[in-house]
């Protein structure tokens, strides 16, 4: 049993699969209590506890997606056979800004970096069939830069949102894991875990599709943006926007500013 007497700890966990089009993690059991993050259909997670009165269960989404409080009644249960047979099966992720499924004829609006189960190049699922009328990638086939930075800028203008991970809303953590992911890459889904992910290649070997993390005035990282070559980086300043950036200026001998300076420089492609 956790400390306290707002939640118990489950002897085993349970699992379960969004089957929402946006599934908001809440930081507490409360409405109200701010976003950590949001599941997007198809993505999967673990319950580890649950509230006393059983309207709130702690979940752990797959592939780093986040953790945190959802609804009950949000839930969508799988079996522990079912769970393993989608965290097995082959993906495809969505990529169109918005794509539909027929699933028990019912419409559900898919979100980019939605997620379908297949096989044998057909979209299925284990206990129902789908419609699918969108476009989607097999998340098996790994994007180049070039493919990686279009993805990117098709989340231009998607406002900032903390805690958010959809086109309604990102901030920098969930907008850089959402683009990787929807290329074939898993990258942690918050900015403090970014520090220590991929392989830090500095401001002189910067290439187009790099993450370039900043640190405010304590040399705390703040922000987070990726760089589209030709001296712009893509970040979320209210929201996501392309803004002028000349590595050379930020090199630590040149960059007079005090309270910005660049901290890291990170490829993030994994072959």
């Amino acid at each position: 049993m956790q400390n306290g007497t707002s939640n118990v700890w489950l002897s085993e966990p349970s699992y379960g699969i969004c089957r929402l089009s946006l599934l908001s993690i809440y930081r507490e059991p409360v409405v109200g209590s701010g976003l950590t993050s949001q599941l997007l259909f198809g993505e999967l997670y673990q319950v580890l506890r649950k509230t006393r009165d059983g309207q709130w269960l702690f979940v752990e989404g797959e592939e780093q997606s986040g953790s945190g409080w959802i609804l009950t009644t949000q839930h969508h249960e799988l079996t522990a056979a079912s769970f393993d047979f989608f965290r097995q099966s082959p993906l495809h992720i969505t990529t169109a800004t918005l794509s539909r499924v027929i699933w028990e004829k019912s419409t559900v609006y898919l979100l980019p970096g939605s997620q379908l189960h297949a096989g044998n190049h057909e979209i299925f699922d284990w206990e129902a069939s789908f419609s699918f009328e969108g476009s989607s990638r097999p998340f098996s086939q790994k994007a180049g830069r070039e493919e990686l930075l279009e993805t990117a800028k098709g989340f231009l203008n998607a406002p900032y949102l903390s805690g958010g991970r959809s086109i309604f809303g990102l901030y920098e953590g969930s907008w850089l894991h959402l683009i990787f992911k929807i290329c074939g890459y898993i990258i942690p889904n918050y900015l403090s875990q970014l520090l220590t992910a991929g392989e830090e290649v500095g401001l002189t070997g910067i290439q187009g599709g790099d993450v370039v993390i900043f640190s405010n005035e304590h040399g705390i990282p703040s922000r987070a943006g990726l760089y589209a070559g030709q001296g712009q980086l893509l970040s979320i300043q209210g929201k996501v926007r392309l803004s002028p950036f000349d590595p050379e200026n930020w090199m630590s001998a040149q960059n007079k500013s005090k309270q910005v300076q660049v901290l890291h420089v990170k490829n993030l492609m994994r072959s």
